[in-house]
C-alpha cells in the first residue's frame, strides 16, 4: 500500500460516514440488510465478515459459561450452548432472516458486552415464519479420496413458538498430514537416517441439533440439545532407506461422543430491570488408541476419558437511564475428568506417572459491572469478578487446592469524530488449568512422552490494551491495536526427572511479559478501479520473554507465533450473479521448549481461490480451489543428549511434509 493512499484513507470523511454519526453518538452503528445486498451473503456469518473494522471472535474453549463468550449476540442474547461454535450458529442463520447487525463499541445500556470492547448484535426479522436449508458438498483430492457431506436444517414458527433443527453428516481429510522426506542428522552433520514419510488422516461423523424458543412464566425461554459423534484415524509410514532398509508404522484411532442440553430464560421484571438465567450440561466420552511397530519393537498406548460440565448462571440488569446501566450476577459450575491409560511395549506393561486420574473442579463466581456513556463521544465500563474454585485430584495422586482470584476490569471508548475512535482496556485475566495437563501421554510418531502434573497454578496476567479505529469511504476501516501482558506464574514446560525416568510436564516457570501489535484493514476497491472489489488484511506481531526453567536464559513463550496473518480479496459481480475471490492464510512458525529438545513447527502459506454463482437468491453453486501452492508443513526436533543446560546437541530430526491442492464443491438450496 502506498504512503499517499494511506494518508488519503486517514483523511477521508465521507457523506456515508457522516450519515452514521447520529447512531454512533448512541454507541451503536446499525448495518441494515441492504448494506450487504451486493455481496449476496448466504448466512449471518457471511454478513459479519463484511462489517468494516470488526474482527470476529469465536470465543475461548474454557470451562464455565461467562469466560467462553465470543463477540456476537443474536437478538441481544448469547446462544445457551458451548459445544456448538459461535461461527456454526451464525452460519445456520440465513441472510434473509437478518434485519440488521448492530455494532456496539464501548458498551450500551442493557447490552451484555461479554467482557468485550466491541460487540455485534444480529437482529432477526420478526416477519419470517420459517426457512429450510439443504446442502451437499465434497472435496476431491488428488489421491482419490473424497469428503462428501450433507446438511439439512431449518426453523419454523408455530404460533408463538419457534422450532429449530439441524442434521449434518460429514467426512473430512486431515490437511496437517502429508508426505515427504525425513532425515536424522548428528551434531557433526553426519546423516544417521534417511527415509520417506507418508502420513494420512481423516474421519467421519455426524451432528444432530434441536431447539425451541417459547414464552414461559411471563418471559421468553429457549431450550436446545446437541449430539456429536466423530471417528478420526491417522497413520504414519516411515520407509527407512539408510542406514538399512526398514519401516516404522504408527496408527492412531480416536472416537468421540459428546452430548449437551442447555436452557436460557429471560424476563423483564419492570421497565428497567431484566433477569436472565442460563443452565447447561455437557458430557464427553473419548477413546484413543495408538500403536507402533518398527519390525524390532512394538507398543500400544490406550486412553479412555470421560468428562463433564454442569453450569448455572444468573444475571440481573438494571437500566438506570438511557446512558447508564448496571448488572450483577453469579455462576456456579462443576467439572470433572476421569482418565485411564495403559502402555505396553513389546508385550510388557510400562508404568507411567499419572496414568489413572480423576480431576474435579467446583467453581463459583460473582460479578458486577456498570456502563456509563457520559457524552455522545465518551463512554466508560468497569467491572469486578471474584472467582473461588476447588480442584481435587484422586487416583495415582491425591491433591486438593482452593484458589481465589479477583479480576477487575475497566475500559474507555472515545469517539472524537464520526470516523475516529480510541479504545482503552485494563484487565486482570486468570487462566484455567487444563485437566489434560494432569494426565500423562505418549506420542509414538516422535518418540516423546509427557508426564501429568498435579501441582499447577493458573497463570495470572495484567492486560493493557489500546485500539485506534479509523473509518473511511463507505465501508473501509483501519484498526490498530497494541496489547501488553504482565504475566505471573506463566505456564510452559518443566522437567520431571527421577530415578530411571525423565519426562516433560506442563508447569509454572515464573513471571513473563508479552506484547502484541495487530493491524486490520478493510479496503473497498471501487475508487481504485475495481468495482465491487474488497480487500481485507489482518496481521499480528507478537513477542514475549520468560526464563527457561532448564537453561535459566530468556526466551519466547512456547508455542507463540512471531507473526500470523491473512489477506483476502473478493469481488461482487451482481449483474453476473457471481462473487469470486482469493484468500491467503499466511504461514507461521512456532517453537516448543522441552527439557532435552526444541521442537520447531513451520507451516507454509495456504492459498485458496473460489467462485460462487447464485442464479436465484435461494440457490447457489460454489467451487473452491484449495491449497493452490501445496502448503508445506515442517517439523524439526533438535534433540540433546540430556538436559539442554548440561548436554550437547545429539541429533536433528527434520520432517518436511507437503499437502497437495484439492477441489471443493457445494450446492446450497433454501426454502421459505
Amino acid at each position: 500500500m502506498s504512503h499517499q493512499l494511506l494518508l488519503a484513507m486517514l483523511a477521508a470523511t465521507t457523506p456515508e460516514a457522516a450519515a452514521m454519526a447520529p447512531a454512533e453518538a448512541q454507541g451503536v452503528t446499525p448495518y441494515l440488510a441492504a448494506f450487504f445486498a451486493e455481496a449476496q451473503p448466504n448466512s449471518a456469518m457471511d454478513m459479519i465478515a463484511r462489517i468494516p473494522g470488526f474482527s470476529f471472535d469465536q470465543g475461548d474453549q474454557v470451562r464455565g459459561y461467562g469466560g467462553a463468550a465470543g463477540n456476537v449476540l443474536i437478538d441481544g442474547q448469547r446462544p445457551a450452548t458451548k459445544s456448538e461454535g459461535l461461527e456454526d450458529a451464525l452460519r445456520r442463520i440465513q441472510a434473509s432472516q437478518v434485519e440488521r447487525i448492530d455494532i456496539i463499541r464501548g458498551g450500551a445500556p442493557g447490552i451484555d458486552m461479554q467482557g468485550k470492547t466491541v460487540i455485534a448484535n444480529v437482529v432477526l426479522r420478526k416477519d419470517k415464519q420459517g426457512q429450510w436449508l439443504f446442502a451437499v458438498a465434497s472435496g476431491v483430492f488428488q489421491d482419490g479420496r473424497t469428503t462428501p457431506a450433507v446438511r439439512f436444517e431449518g426453523s419454523q414458527k408455530v404460533g408463538e413458538r419457534t422450532f429449530e433443527w439441524s442434521a449434518l453428516g460429514f467426512t473430512f481429510v486431515d490437511d496437517g498430514a502429508g508426505s515427504g522426506p525425513g532425515s536424522v542428522v548428528s551434531s557433526t552433520g553426519a546423516v544417521l537416517r534417511e527415509g520417506q514419510i507418508d502420513e494420512t488422516g481423516g474421519g467421519r461423523g455426524y451432528t444432530l441439533k434441536g431447539g425451541v424458543k417459547t414464552p414461559l412464566l411471563a418471559g421468553r425461554a429457549s431450550f436446545n440439545a446437541k449430539l456429536d459423534h466423530e471417528h478420526y484415524a491417522w497413520s504414519l509410514n516411515d520407509f527407512i532407506s539408510f542406514p538399512a532398509p526398514g519401516r516404522l508404522q504408527v496408527n492412531d484411532d480416536f472416537f468421540r461422543d459428546e452430548g449437551e442440553v442447555g436452557a436460557n430464560w429471560e424476563r423483564a421484571l419492570g421497565p428497567k430491570l431484566k433477569l436472565e438465567v442460563t443452565g447447561l450440561m455437557q458430557r464427553r466420552y473419548t477413546d484413543f488408541a495408538s500403536s507402533f511397530d518398527d519390525g524390532a519393537n512394538d507398543g500400544l498406548f490406550t486412553q479412555e476419558n470421560e468428562a463433564g460440565e454442569t453450569i448455572a448462571r444468573a444475571v440481573l440488569r438494571y437500566t438506570i437511564s438511557p446512558t447508564w446501566s448496571v448488572e450483577g450476577g453469579g455462576e456456579v459450575a462443576f467439572n470433572y475428568l476421569d482418565s485411564a491409560l495403559d502402555y505396553v511395549e513389546n508385550g510388557a506393561p510400562v508404568t507411567l506417572p499419572a496414568s489413572d486420574v480423576r480431576v474435579e473442579e467446583r467453581r463459583g463466581e460473582v460479578f458486577g459491572s456498570t456502563t456509563w456513556r457520559s457524552s455522545p463521544k465518551l463512554s466508560f465500563e468497569a467491572g469486578l469478578k471474584v472467582e473461588v474454585s476447588t480442584i481435587a485430584q484422586s487416583g495415582d495422586t491425591n491433591l486438593e487446592k482452593t484458589l481465589t482470584y479477583l479480576k477487575p476490569r475497566a475500559s474507555m471508548t472515545w469517539s472524537p469524530t464520526p470516523t475516529d475512535q480510541f479504545r482503552l482496556r485494563i484487565e486482570r485475566e486468570v487462566g484455567q488449568l487444563d485437566f489434560g495437563d494432569f494426565v500423562s501421554s505418549v506420542a509414538f510418531s516422535t518418540g516423546t512422552g509427557t508426564a501429568g502434573n498435579a501441582d499447577l497454578e493458573p497463570d495470572k496476567t495484567w492486560v493493557a490494551e489500546a485500539t485506534y479505529e479509523r473509518k473511511f469511504w463507505k465501508d473501509g476501516a483501519l484498526v490498530l491495536t497494541y496489547i501488553h501482558h504482565e504475566i505471573t506464574d506463566a505456564t510452559d514446560r518443566v522437567p520431571i526427572i527421577g530415578p530411571g525416568f525423565a519426562f516433560d510436564a506442563p508447569g509454572n516457570i515464573g513471571d513473563g511479559v508479552s506484547d502484541n501489535i495487530r493491524i486490520g484493514l478493510t479496503l473497498p476497491l471501487a475508487r481504485l478501479g475495481v468495482p465491487g472489489g474488497l480487500l481485507r488484511a489482518n496481521g499480528e506481531w507478537s513477542r514475549s520473554e520468560v526464563t527457561d526453567p532448564v537453561t535459566g536464559e530468556s526466551r519466547r513463550i512456547s508455542g507463540q507465533q512471531p507473526f500470523e496473518g491473512d489477506i483476502r480479496f473478493s469481488q461482487d459481480l451482481p449483474r453476473l450473479k457471481v462473487q469470486w475471490g482469493v484468500d491467503a492464510f499466511l504461514g507461521f512458525e512456532e517453537r516448543y521448549y522441552r527439557f532435552d529438545q526444541i521442537e520447531t513447527i513451520e507451516l507454509g502459506t495456504w492459498v485458496a481461490a473460489y467462485a460462487e454463482y447464485k442464479p436465484r437468491p435461494n440457490l447457489s453453486f460454489r467451487v473452491e480451489m484449495q491449497n493452490l501452492l501445496g502448503r508445506d508443513f515442517t517439523r524439526t526436533r533438535e534433540v540433546y543428549a540430556g538436559p539442554r543446560s548440561t548436554a550437547g546437541l545429539d541429533y536433528v530430526d527434520r520432517r518436511p511434509l507437503s499437502f497437495d491442492p484439492f477441489i471443493y464443491f457445494r450446492i446450497r438450496q433454501t426454502f421459505g
